[in-house]
């Protein structure tokens, strides 16, 4: 299979959030982590237990803003197949 840079992208920046989660020195780690769990870790939650919409961690809202951007950049090559397959109907 070959993937398109776009997503090759996507792949390479969420590659570098996972390992930078990885490479924290804490017990709360989760080996098993999924994208919303590595997020919860670095961003928080409220006292109504709702996701914080930032981090104080400047390495990963780096990370997150680049994965974020790659993933838009992706979408935009992606959205005009979604109508022209019929995924969705115009």
């Amino acid at each position: 299979m070959v993937f398109s840079k776009e997503a090759t992208a996507v792949f390479d920046a969420g590659r570098e959030l996972w390992k930078y989660y990885h490479g924290q020195n804490d017990v709360d780690i989760n080996v098993n982590a999924s994208f919303y769990d590595i997020r919860a870790y670095f961003q928080g939650t409220n006292a109504q237990g709702r996701m914080n919409p930032r981090s104080e961690d400047a390495t990963y809202t780096k990370l997150i803003g680049e994965l974020r951007n790659n993933l838009s950049v992706l979408a935009d090559k992606i959205k005009p197949k979604v109508y022209e397959y019929e995924f969705l109907k115009e």
